[in-house]
């Protein structure tokens, strides 16, 4: 009896463990109806999910800034960033793959200034989703 016992309480612990590291992607995230909520989107009469893709992508436009470092190089290329917004809800950055570094620290730059948001949860527990979003830089004219 003891040793049934003790492997129900391991096998617990265990599982309640790994419900707590719980990374889903956004398309896994997105079936299931769960979004990290950004600031104002309470209000908005676009989904979770759609609403957090538009002020995403007007988030990129509005931070988006040709590095100076690039300029004299001409510098162009698409950056990879992924990352997740946490348990937190705040911007971890995993990744960044693509282009010339100067470009990449830009994407970086532009990510991590994502504003804190009420995070995804699933049932009552808030997790981590994860994002890979594309930036591309053109040289100026």
């Amino acid at each position: 009896m003891k040793k049934t016992l003790l492997i129900i309480t391991i096998l617990f612990s265990t599982f309640s463990f790994a419900q707590e590291n719980i990374i889903l992607s956004k398309e896994n995230a997105n079936e299931k109806g769960i979004t990290p909520l950004w600031p104002k989107c309470d209000r908005s009469r676009q989904s979770p999910a759609q609403c957090f893709e538009h002020k995403l992508r007007d988030h990129i436009i509005m931070n988006y800034l040709y590095p100076d470092a690039a300029r004299e190089d001409r510098l162009s290329g698409t950056v990879t960033v992924e990352f997740i917004i946490n348990k937190k809800g705040k911007v971890e950055v995993l990744e960044v793959t693509g282009a010339h570094r100067y470009l990449q620290r830009e994407a970086v730059r532009i990510i991590q200034r994502i504003p804190k948001m009420t995070p995804a949860k699933w049932g009552n527990k808030p997790i981590a989703i994860a994002y890979t979003v594309p930036i591309s830089f053109r040289a100026p004219q």
